[in-house]
């Protein structure tokens, strides 16, 4: 590839504003931070007959890739793919705007564009695709978008070296009349291609020191930093372990970018050395790859057996499932709240049983098992006591509210909405008095209630307020369940019920040989001028009291 080497230096040396004075020579738009203006003057200036289009770039063969990366000024090893990577990114993006934070904004389709531009899959869903591209971009982290430093300081030359010229071997023919450059010609056409790579470490070498340790100390490369390997194969001999965390972090949902780094992060108290690059990326793969068998689980679940193996193993489950439970009960109980470390060892059972877990079905079932009585455990434990004293305290207060006046209604709706303020109050007053709560607190309370305006004497409201209180104080433990005071019952003055009674308690006198009493329609035979409503009532429970005393008498005559 023949190129202007000195003019590609001087581009790779110069600052923003001799950069915008070739531009404009050039009729070149001047528009863009440095790197992306000097992308694009070596573009157009050096390499204008190249095509850097996608499908252009697919088309380049990888000594080729090599020489292209050397000329931009960027990191020029690495696979075939990972130069296409970083040319496409180094020419089309800017590394500011396209980091692992900038990919939870984007939309499905765009993402499901950038799989493809990095030669990536694209099925599957959101997270999958953000997982895809992180991974591209955490792999190719500082290896494009801005020219190395000993290319921009001009230490070293990024230009593709000149090929070396090969000795001529000895010959026994006789010499020829052809002009000596001829022969050399010829000679060096025929050692040209073998001595490529030759060349190319050569070239490689020439790079500064410090240039190659900042640049080839990437993952997925051939250079592993300091102590990688053996945090890496650790990592490795924990896979299960890891797995079963990387569960449990997938039940949450669909996860962000941000949600991703926060468990990586969240990986090192429990003893992960994930200050690597090639660990990072060996966790971000794994939770691509258990995103994936989750969700082909959960297309399990739905399906009928695709084969003998899957249909017989499902009918193993089912047997087994039984046993399952009951030994999950003992694996939650003996792990001590370590849902990851129980997990493995529900999984170990289930696999001890003879279950084939490298089914997505069989899997799928098992981890189901786990995770509903996981949830089941926590709704039992996320019942918030607070929540659960008040709202009994609620239905208290509210018991038969319907049936009462619009007064005392609305005094109780008061009390439900400022609740945790009663119970402050009701908390405040027992306190005060030694813990007691007797009549002596429940007028206290009340006097202190009523001075700030609430009606609570009302003949509706204060039994109610009285019976709530005593529920508040015997779920905050300050009195027993004997002393809590309780709402009373209550006898409805209808008219017709107490006739009812009146009547019962009568076929019974009649039944003893005794005269009844009174009946309400010979009460209401008694001028009803004389006497009110309330005396009305008065009368008639009187002569319920009158049955009663003579059923008593009959009982004790009969003893």
């Amino acid at each position: 590839m023949q190129i202007d080497a000195e003019r590609l230096s001087t581009l790779h040396t110069s600052k923003l504003e001799q950069l915008k004075e070739i531009a404009s020579e050039a009729k070149i738009p001047r528009s863009g931070s440095v790197e992306r203006l000097r992308i694009r003057l070596i573009q157009s200036i050096i390499i204008p007959e190249e095509d850097l289009s996608w499908e252009g770039i697919q088309d380049i063969s990888n000594q080729q890739l090599s020489d292209l990366l050397k000329i931009f000024g960027i990191k020029s090893s690495g696979s075939q793919k990972d130069k296409r990577q970083r040319i496409w990114l180094h020419i089309y993006h800017d590394p500011k705007k396209l980091t692992i934070d900038s990919l939870t904004e984007m939309n499905r389709d765009d993402l499901h564009e950038l799989c493809a531009r990095l030669e990536m899959p694209r099925s599957g869903n959101k997270t999958q695709l953000v997982g895809r591209v992180a991974g591209v971009l955490s792999n190719q982290e500082g290896a494009w978008g801005r020219i190395k430093r000993s290319v921009k300081r001009g230490s070293s030359s990024s230009a593709p070296a000149p090929r070396p010229t090969a000795p001529i071997p000895p010959t026994s023919t006789p010499i020829s009349t052809t002009p000596t450059e001829e022969i050399i010609q010829t000679n060096m056409e025929e050692v040209n291609e073998p001595e490529k790579e030759f060349v190319e470490m050569i070239s490689d070498e020439e790079e500064p020191l410090d240039q190659i340790m900042v640049e080839e100390t990437k993952p997925l490369t051939q250079t592993i930093e300091v102590g990688a390997e053996i945090a890496f194969r650790e990592v490795e001999n924990r896979e299960a372990e890891l797995r079963s965390l990387i569960r449990d972090f997938l039940i949450i949902g669909e996860q962000s970018p941000e949600d991703i780094a926060a468990f990586i992060e969240d990986l090192n108290p429990r003893g992960f050395d994930i200050s690597h690059n090639i660990v990072k990326e060996f966790v971000l793969n794994l939770i691509q790859e258990m995103a994936q068998r989750k969700e082909k689980e959960h297309e399990a679940q739905s399906l009928l057996p695709g084969s003998w193996r899957e249909r017989q193993a499902i009918r193993r489950f089912e047997e087994e499932r039984g046993e399952l439970l009951d030994s999950l009960e003992d694996i939650l109980i003996s792990s001590r709240g370590d849902i990851p470390s129980a997990r493995m060892a529900f999984e170990n059972f289930a696999k001890d049983t003879g279950l084939d877990l490298e089914l997505p079905a069989i899997s799928g079932r098992v981890h189901g098992l786990f995770d509903l009585q996981i949830s089941l455990n926590d709704m039992e434990m996320d019942v918030d006591p607070v929540a659960a004293r008040r709202d009994r305290a609620i239905r208290l207060l509210l018991r038969r509210v319907d049936e009462i006046d619009s007064v005392a209604k609305s005094t109780l709706e008061r009390m439900e909405q400022q609740i945790e303020a009663l119970e402050r109050i009701v908390e405040t007053v027992i306190r005060r008095n030694e813990g007691k709560f007797t009549s002596l607190e429940h007028s206290l309370m009340v006097r202190f209630l009523e001075r700030r305006g609430w009606d609570v004497n009302h003949p509706e409201v204060r039994p109610r307020l009285i019976a709530a209180a005593g529920v508040l104080a015997v779920e905050m433990g300050y009195i027993s369940e004997a002393e809590m005071p309780t709402l009373p019952g209550q006898i409805a003055l209808d008219p017709e019920r107490v006739s009812d009674v009146v009547d019962t308690l009568n076929d019974v006198l009649e039944s003893f040989g005794k005269k009844p009493a009174r009946t309400v329609e010979e009460l209401n035979e008694i001028d009803e001028e004389d006497i009110d409503e309330m005396e009305s009532a008065r009368k008639t429970l009187d002569s319920a009291d009158a049955i009663l005393d003579r059923l008593r008498q009959l009982g004790q005559e009969g003893a």
